[in-house]
């Protein structure tokens, strides 16, 4: 997409251990990727946000009954999940969680998470 439409701005979205996989591609991704959001996230397999060597911002959702707060937060020789990126030691922009209940509802109609993702994805 980048190549083809070079004007675009993209934003990455991960969910769950998708978030990961945002996380770990934070360092490599071109400059029209502009914003990286990590929703129910265990972590983005970094510490804080300057460990993901990106430019883009970076935010992050995790409601109080997500069940996914109850991974552990283990790293060992540099491999693990690192810090959930809600955790606001990790540095990134806080999002909304009101009306998501549980670890799949982030994008359900009327969640303050969908609104806010919507309006980070049309900035």
């Amino acid at each position: 997409m980048a190549a083809r439409r070079p004007s675009a701005r993209i934003t990455l979205i991960g969910h769950s251990y998708g978030a990961i996989v945002v996380g770990l591609a934070a360092r490599t991704v071109p400059p029209q990727v502009t914003s990286l959001v990590a929703v129910g996230a265990p972590g983005m397999g970094a510490d804080d946000v300057a460990a993901l060597h990106t430019r883009a911002a970076v935010y992050a959702a995790l409601a109080p009954t997500d069940w996914i707060r109850r991974i552990p937060q283990v790293r060992l020789l540099g491999l693990g999940l690192g810090t959930r990126p809600a955790t606001p030691s990790f540095g990134a922009t806080a999002l909304p969680t009101t009306g998501v209940e549980g670890h799949d509802y982030y994008f359900s109609p009327g969640t303050a998470s969908l609104s806010a993702i919507a309006a980070v994805v049309t900035r």
